[in-house]
């Protein structure tokens, strides 16, 4: 039983380690297309290791100078490392629903 509870931990760490390390590609990437990198606030983040896509909550300056409040970067995982796709105003649940757990309809051509 002792085995089991340390494997158990064990691989909640790894789970832990590895999200954190995606989150933190994410939000490099995520900096890169903002017009104040040094601002950028983030919050929640929402990886799908299927489709390699994500949503991560980022409050940062406009070019006016003020904060935009809470939008959705979505942002992709590549061999190479994470693109930000784009920034809307609209919900991480939107967001995870049209962009990360969407799947691409294979019978269209």
């Amino acid at each position: 039983m002792r085995y089991y509870a340390i494997s158990a931990m064990m691989v909640a760490t790894m789970t832990l380690c590895a999200c954190d390390r995606n989150k933190s590609g994410a939000e490099d990437a995520v900096r890169q297309a903002l017009k104040d990198p040094d601002s950028g606030k983030f919050g929640a983040f929402y990886f799908n290791g299927k489709t390699r896509k994500g949503c991560l909550t980022v409050n940062a300056k406009n070019s006016m100078g003020g904060y935009t409040g809470d939008q959705q970067a979505y942002v992709q995982q590549s061999d190479e490392g994470w693109l930000t796709i784009g920034i809307a105003d609209v919900s991480q649940d939107s967001c995870r629903r049209v962009f990360a757990d969407a799947v691409p309809d294979e019978t269209s051509d």
